[in-house]
């Protein structure tokens, strides 16, 4: 966890770090409901092949590298595929292999019949994806803080600035709060475990300031040696042997360490959707025509759902002229009955 133990400490500043490429994800929607999905990947020639894109792609996809005219240095790289149906996409978000496995992905596309208007819309989630929840982190982030977190609410000033700066020292301090509270919960379970009479939970509490601080610190690799720590606070060999007990449960924090760092290190990417007729409601901020936009950054997504959701309404012309057909036809018998003609 040597990794995530720096990453995190600079939490701000991994917040605030640009990538050297940039990652565009477009879905051109059909009125039938069929998409294509556009990948696009914009830097040097180097980077626009590294891996880690936000969406597995593989022989299926048709791709396209060509050098960006209006840059020297830019190189532009395309994946292009075609889905009849959300189904398709989504088994293959279920089938991927990279460390996004790990999130709960889903992605909607569907076409609501209304008589004169049809209805498409565009629904994807991403699940909250924060690894430890032993804590509420409703109990340190306000609603506002999350709106400056996820992007939902857009800095205009320098208050704004500080506002979102309070927030994500409000995020680091839980993370970290949140760390401790699981280390905390190991080594008690622990101590329970060993039935030592020499032993008792509430040794625990009373050098939880002092774990605390080592957690805040960073100053370990693996999480399994706050039970050397303890056993030096509390001057007590007995101590060790949670080691004998808990390894399952330490390589476990570890691991949700490792997800969180895969996380810090994503990079920023857009999500575009292009829905046919006019838009008829989003949650986007950035809407052009019948294009609405949204950025996904790790804050997005890391302690709350993130959905990107748009609707579209475009017009039945067929509906309106079978209607016409019919109220024609009843016109023309209802005159008929009466004898006029």
């Amino acid at each position: 966890m040597n990794k995530i133990n720096i990453l995190i400490s600079l939490f701000i500043a991994v917040l605030l770090l640009s990538s050297c490429r940039e990652i565009k994800v477009d879905t051109i929607v059909n009125k039938d409901g069929s998409f294509t999905r556009i990948v696009t990947i914009t830097g040097d020639s180097s980077d626009v092949f590294k891996s880690g894109l936000p969406y597995p792609i593989d022989l299926s996809w048709e791709m396209d590298f060509h050098k960006d005219t209006t840059s020297e240095k830019e190189y532009i790289l395309t994946y292009t595929k075609t889905y009849n149906s959300d189904a398709s996409l989504n088994k293959e978000l279920d089938d991927d292999t990279s460390w996004r496995e790990n999130l709960a992905r889903k992605i909607e596309i569907k076409k609501n019949f209304g008589f004169f208007y049809s209805y498409i819309v565009y629904k994807e989630t991403i699940g909250a994806a924060n690894p430890f929840t032993l804590l509420n982190y409703k109990d340190y982030l306000s609603n506002e803080d999350m709106l400056w977190l996820t992007g939902k609410k857009l800095a205009l000033n320098s208050l704004d600035s500080a506002n979102i700066k309070q927030a994500d020292d409000k995020a680091e301090e839980y993370l970290q709060e949140s760390l401790t509270e699981e280390i905390i919960a190991i080594l008690k379970s622990g101590v329970e475990k060993l039935n030592n009479p020499t032993l008792n939970v509430g040794l625990i509490d009373k050098y939880r300031d002092s774990i605390a601080e080592k957690v805040g610190d960073w100053g370990f690799n693996n999480t399994d040696e706050f039970v050397g720590y303890l056993a030096k606070l509390a001057n007590n060999t007995e101590i060790f042997k949670i080691n004998e007990i808990a390894q399952t449960q330490f390589k476990s924090l570890d691991k949700k360490g490792e997800l969180l760092l895969k996380i810090f290190e994503m990079e920023d990417y857009t999500v575009s959707a292009e829905l046919p007729g006019l838009i008829a409601s989003t949650n986007s901020l950035s809407i052009k025509g019948n294009k609405v936009q949204w950025n996904v950054n790790t804050m997005s997504f890391l302690f709350e759902d993130y959905s990107m959701i748009a609707e579209s309404r475009v017009i039945n012309i067929w509906m309106f002229i079978i209607t016409g057909i019919v109220i024609l036809a009843l016109v023309v018998t209802t005159i008929i009955k009466s004898g006029k003609i």
